[in-house]
């Protein structure tokens, strides 16, 4: 449960909706039988991308204490949960953490470089250190020289942003989780963008199948792969290399029309076993609680100021302006601000995009597997002979 205390310190309108926003969630976890945390029997792991955590560089305006409070509530759902898109100042993390208390850690990458389209993001996860031990290993999966990725043969690369995997015990569960986010380029699937896509896939799929010849270990690769739908070329890179995925009837952006998120296991001992197998809807839609479709005139005063704020800032800049294409750029933010704000059709646009920078465009993905073996270990010892 996260540490609701500091919502005394909200105003009263803003401590009311956020709890009403915290009640509703609750309710939903309820109502989508998500399941409950235990303290031996399974392990709630997930995947989540956060969108933008949390750098402003969309120009959407930082994320409100609010939407800290719902992401917090989310990852408190789960033992262990890979995190992407986590940005540079970690201040926003930090914040995070502090909400959901002392038993929770993270472990992250440093940011990936610009120039391999990257975009100085983090990987990472999240976990509860009651539930979940990190058993010492992480690392970043680099190539070696046959394996490197091309668009053409003679450009020959990594990845755009470097998987990252640590080695997690839970239980009697050990586990080696890896991470990913997937350079997507283009989605025209004739496009060398594409297929620089799916070779991505396809390298770090290649690359943990024969890890994990030598290790002891089960794999689980999750991530934001960037996948369109079951079937398609990215998704067959998975399979083809003995990965197990989730299947979900849903899929995981916004709309839940594309499948671009995904959990894939390559298990080594036969221990990596679904406490519900049959079910295919493991996407967790909490738009249907917070920052809903009809909450717009709701949070209409806040994005009011926050567009007042940019249409200002541009005004400056066009005062500023030195040269014609400056003056050109700020007189177009200006016309476009002006015509937002004047018009509840476009605010509404606004506000479905602006949303998705308070919570995400993508929803989180969960799986709940079985880490007690002890009768099964009981059965092999009734048989032993020394």
């Amino acid at each position: 449960m996260p540490f609701y205390k500091p919502l005394k310190r909200f105003s009263e309108v803003d401590r009311k909706r956020t709890v009403a926003g915290l009640k509703r969630l609750r309710e939903q976890f309820t109502k989508d039988q998500f399941p409950e945390k235990t303290a031996s029997k399974s392990l709630i792991l997930g995947t989540w991308n956060i969108r933008n955590f949390d750098d402003d560089r969309f120009n959407y305006g930082p994320r409100l204490q609010e939407s800290l409070y719902y992401i917090a509530e989310i990852v408190s759902r789960f033992d262990v949960i890979a995190v992407q898109e986590i940005c540079e100042d970690l201040w926003p993390l930090d914040e995070l953490m502090n909400l959901l208390g002392r038993q929770y850690r993270y472990i992250l990458t440093d940011v990936t470089h610009s120039g391999l389209g990257g975009n100085r993001e983090r990987l990472g996860f999240i976990y509860d250190k009651n539930k979940v031990s990190f058993k010492g290993v992480a690392g970043e999966l680099v190539l070696p020289d046959k394996m490197l990725i091309s668009e053409v043969e003679e450009k020959k690369r990594q990845f755009s942003r470097t998987p990252f995997g640590v080695l997690f015990q839970s239980g009697w569960f050990e586990f080696i989780f890896s991470t990913v986010h997937i350079y997507f380029g283009n989605d025209s699937p004739n496009a060398p963008e594409y297929d620089r896509r799916v070779k991505e896939i396809e390298a770090v799929a290649k690359y943990l199948k024969k890890e994990a010849v030598s290790s002891n270990a089960n794999q689980i690769l999750v991530g934001d792969f960037n996948i369109k739908e079951p079937g398609s070329k990215g998704f067959n890179a998975l399979e083809k290399n003995g990965f197990t995925t989730v299947k979900n009837k849903k899929g995981s952006n916004r709309d839940q029309t594309k499948f671009y998120d995904q959990i894939s296991f390559l298990s080594r001992r036969n221990e990596l076993v679904l406490m519900q197998p049959e079910r295919d809807d493991q996407v967790f839609q909490f738009f249907d609680s917070v920052f809903r479709a009809d909450d717009f005139q709701m949070y209409k005063p806040i994005i009011m100021t926050r567009i007042q704020k940019k249409l200002n800032k541009a005004e400056e800049n066009l005062a500023a302006a030195t040269s014609q294409s400056a003056k050109n750029k700020a007189e177009g933010q200006i016309a476009r601000l002006s015509a937002v704000k004047t018009s509840d059709v476009l605010l509404e646009e606004y506000y479905e995009e602006w949303r998705t920078f308070q919570m995400s465009d993508h929803l989180p993905l969960w799986v709940e597997l079985e880490i007690d073996f002890s009768d099964s270990y009981l059965d092999y010892l009734s048989t032993y002979e020394a």
